[in-house]
């Protein structure tokens, strides 16, 4: 008796399509919990942007950045990191002439997400003054968005058609902690740009990171003077919120 044939399946219209491992999104990346506490609801956009615990290093992450090339944040979880620095960037002038102040994310979720948080505290449009690109949605204008998000892949895609990245001023890499395979290739690449582009800021941000090692890989000074370092270090802290402890009575 022959063996039955094996039948080959073809892709379907409508139905997901397939893709190598990197390309597919996570369970997590889809999953997001719709109850999100925040006791400043009451309050205007602007007031709950100065009750973040960042707001009061607003001016010492503005003078890092115009002072040196690079800037490791460690910020922890909840202090508003993500969404401010890009906004103190934008209101200090790092998006004039053109200029577009990026934001990388590891998963396609948190980009859009937070491009839509950004957009709101702005009261702009998403996709005009503040927009995301991932694969296969690019919500951005070119002559108009001067903040965008986009995950680590598509920061490299774009490093191919334009290696030296003209068209930003400031690059931002969040969550730089989680390493996936993007954004090792963006750091390292991201070193090399500096050195041909003086100019070029960037800021690696994160809640759980060794700031140390990130200091000494993007330090570009060999004088050995700690005083023309062009990387440096600060720490954001975060906030608590009040806990309740309730004991079953036995």
């Amino acid at each position: 008796m022959a063996a039955p044939r094996a039948t080959m399946k073809f892709w379907k219209p409508g139905t997901e399509a397939p893709g190598i491992s990197e390309e597919r999104e996570l369970t997590s990346e889809t999953t997001v919990s719709p109850i999100i506490f925040n006791p400043n609801t009451a309050l205007s956009i602007e007031k709950q942007r100065q009750k973040l615990p960042v707001f009061k290093h607003r001016n010492n992450i503005l003078y890092l950045v115009e002072s040196h090339q690079t800037v490791i944040i460690v910020g922890e979880t909840g202090c508003g990191k993500t969404t401010q620095i890009p906004q103190y960037l934008l209101e200090a002038g790092w998006a004039t002439e053109g200029k577009v102040i990026g934001v990388t994310q590891p998963r396609r979720v948190a980009a859009i997400s937070v491009a839509n948080r950004v957009a709101e505290e702005r009261g702009a449009l998403l996709g005009h003054e503040v927009g995301y690109t991932i694969r296969f949605d690019d919500c951005s204008d070119p002559h108009a968005t001067r903040v965008k998000f986009l995950t680590d892949g598509m920061l490299v895609r774009e490093m191919m058609a334009d290696p030296l990245l003209k068209k930003y001023s400031v690059l931002m890499l969040d969550e730089a902690h989680e390493r996936t395979l993007y954004t090792d290739i963006a750091i390292g690449l991201l070193k090399k740009i500096q050195k041909k582009r003086r100019d070029l800021r960037v800021i690696v941000a994160s809640a759980t990171l060794d700031a140390k090692n990130f200091h000494e890989f993007f330090n570009l000074n060999d004088s050995g003077d700690p005083n023309k370092d062009t990387s440096a270090i600060l720490t954001v802290e975060g906030r608590t919120f009040p806990v309740d402890v309730f004991y079953t009575v036995r």
